[in-house]
């Protein structure tokens, strides 16, 4: 009976196994735009709509499949007319801005812009709210102007005054869409740190993209760029759209050596390195041979990522923690450093789930701004 136990116990497991390299490879394929197939089994078709859903690329999934499973694809068209809504608002929001803003520098960057430009749907990406990146001497004036036309901060007045300067605020336009103004593309200051990313000459860089049908102005392709891979290699790296993202940016370069210099001036060379050799293996992203020298990362730091995304392959996460995740976070230059890294991380994350929680008071004490 024992043996028959462990026998049912292996084909379990064994199916199981199966099941989830279906998943992994379909949300693959919905990345590399093209249509996946899906076995007729109810919880491969139920994990695929969960994986699409936590990868956030539900709503190009819903595009994908209304020919060939329109049964899925109804599942998931709530995903995409979410998405269609909040791109066709923010777009008002940012024909607003323009407006409201007039001569003073600004730029829009992530969400609508890489839902219009670097997406195989254009207009479909999924997003939360719209970033804005204004001169740090011109935050005051920038507010000043949004608050007059009716937009309202929605920060607290302690995160106004801490300490720990963040670099973003966070406001409500008229038509009810979160925006993140920036006068950093860095929030925390603790990590804004380890970086040189001048706001200043990102915005002399600016060009103008449209989005919605209006004049926009954005980073240029090589900033783009890289502060997509450093965003989602400071998050984890870990959800599918953001290698998508990197992926279609990546398509749109000319000039590897200005991206290469712009990454080792910001200190974000290994943060490029790891989004891009992710997006590489999953989603067959064109990059220079030569890509690693140019970003002056070791053979050792490639030795210690290669071999985690082998063992675990961004496409097949399900859970926020992981350990690509982890080793995102940590990229360092070399393979030693990136392995310290990930060590102090580690045991940072371990003291901060042992720390006793706040008082359920305190919150309500808070004044807003």
């Amino acid at each position: 009976m024992a043996g028959s136990v462990d026998a049912s116990t292996v084909r379990k497991n064994t199916a199981s196994a199966r099941h989830r390299a279906a998943v992994s490879a379909a949300v693959v394929d919905v990345c590399r735009a093209q249509s996946p197939v899906l076995a007729g089994n109810d919880a491969v078709r139920d994990a695929f709509v969960a994986a699409v859903r936590h990868h956030r690329v539900a709503p190009l999934a819903h595009v994908l499949l209304r020919e060939a499973d329109p049964v899925v694809a109804a599942e998931l068209k709530g995903d995409r007319d979410a998405a269609m809504i909040r791109h066709l608002t923010a777009s008002v929001v940012l024909d607003d801005l323009g407006h409201t803003l007039g001569e003073l520098p600004w730029v829009t960057f992530k969400g609508p812009v890489l839902s219009e430009h670097a997406h195989p749907a254009p207009g479909l990406r999924s997003y939360t709210d719209v970033d804005v990146l204004v001169p740090p001497a011109e935050l005051r004036t920038t507010v000043e102007l949004l608050l007059a036309a009716g937009w309202q901060v929605i920060d607290f007045r302690d995160m106004l005054v801490n300490v720990h300067t963040p670099g973003e605020m966070h406001l409500v336009s008229p038509q009810g869409v979160l925006v993140d103004l920036h006068w950093s593309l860095i929030n925390m200051q603790q990590t804004r740190r380890q970086f040189t990313v001048d706001t200043g000459a990102l915005l002399e860089r600016r060009v103008s993209r449209p989005v919605g049908g209006t004049a926009t102005w954005t980073l240029d392709a090589a900033d783009s760029l890289i502060h997509v891979c450093l965003h989602a290699a400071l998050t984890g790296a870990h959800k599918m759209l953001w290698l998508l993202d990197a992926d279609q940016l990546a398509r749109q370069i000319g000039d590897w050596d200005d991206v290469a210099r712009r990454a080792d001036g910001w200190g974000a060379a290994p943060a490029l390195a790891i989004v891009l050799a992710r997006s590489r293996a999953l989603l067959g992203t064109p990059l220079p041979r030569d890509l690693d020298r140019r970003l002056g990362v070791s053979a050792g730091f490639r030795l210690v990522t290669g071999a985690v995304d082998r063992l675990r392959p961004v496409a097949g996460l399900t859970r926020e923690a992981s350990l690509p995740r982890l080793v995102a976070r940590s990229a360092r230059p070399s393979g030693g450093r990136t392995l310290s890294a990930i060590g102090r991380r580690g045991l940072r994350g371990v003291g901060e789930r042992l720390r006793p929680a706040g008082r359920a008071g305190d919150a309500a004490q808070r004044e807003p701004a």
